[in-house]
Formats: C-alpha cells, structure tokens, sequence
C-alpha cells in the first residue's frame, strides 16, 4: 500500500470513528450527571430539648443549609463523583462522633450513594444547658 493509500484510509477511519461518536449512535443514550445524597443528624441531648434548626451543614463549600438536631434532609442534584460535607454550629459541650469533615461519593439513582449520618453526644462532665449564664 502505498502512501496515498494509508492516507485515504486514515482519513476514513478517523472520519469513521467522528461520526459514530458525535452521533452517539455506538454509546447510547447518556450517563447520568447527577444524583442525591441523604444527610441525617442525631443529638444525644439528656432529655433536654434542643434548638430544631440547630445546625448548618455545607457541601463542598457551598452555602448553610440549616438541618435539625434530630432530622435527616436529602440534597438533589448534586455532581456525581467526591464531596466533602460539613457540619457547623455543634455546641462546646458537645461532639461530633467520627470526622467532621466526611468525603463522600455521590453516584447516580441507579447507584445511589449511601447516607451519610452525623452523631452528636454531650461530653462527659457538661451539662446541657448550652450558653447559660451563672449569675
């Protein structure tokens, strides 16, 4: 084969392959893009009530969103792939069990990343009384 042949036969492929995939006759229809996640927070307050919209949590450094003491909330429509999830406003006198920051990998609705859940318990030797005032 000579060189005008491999050219015209290079040419053909490469024009071949354009446009089976700008087509997307060979892929099919697209993956998704995005999915949910499942956030929930548990306090271990003593039996002392605490403020419903106690904390803040943030994905990815994004903006606050408020979630209760005790309440599970679920974010659609976020990127497949890793996030890091935040939470803020834990009183002194409380901690947060395991890392806060967490890394998380939200998948798709046919894979589906699993819940992420944040566990809050008092330190030993407090009280729960918050920002009390000793007059």
């Amino acid at each position: 084969m000579n060189k005008t042949h491999r050219s015209l036969v290079a040419a053909l492929l490469a024009l071949t392959a354009f446009l089976t995939v700008g087509c997307g006759d060979s892929s099919g229809p697209a993956a998704p893009t995005t999915g949910t996640l499942e956030i929930s927070v548990s306090t271990d307050s003593a039996n002392v009530p605490v403020d419903p919209g106690a904390y803040s949590l943030v994905v990815d450094n994004g903006p606050g969103q408020a979630i209760g003491a005790n309440a599970t909330i679920t974010i659609a429509a976020l990127s497949t792939g890793r996030h890091l999830v935040r939470l803020y406003g834990v009183a002194t006198n409380y901690a947060i069990n395991g890392d806060n920051p967490r890394w998380v990998y939200v998948g798709t609705d046919k894979a589906p990343a699993p819940p992420v859940s944040f566990s809050i318990s008092m330190l030993a030797g407090t009280t729960d009384c918050g920002g009390c005032w000793d007059y």
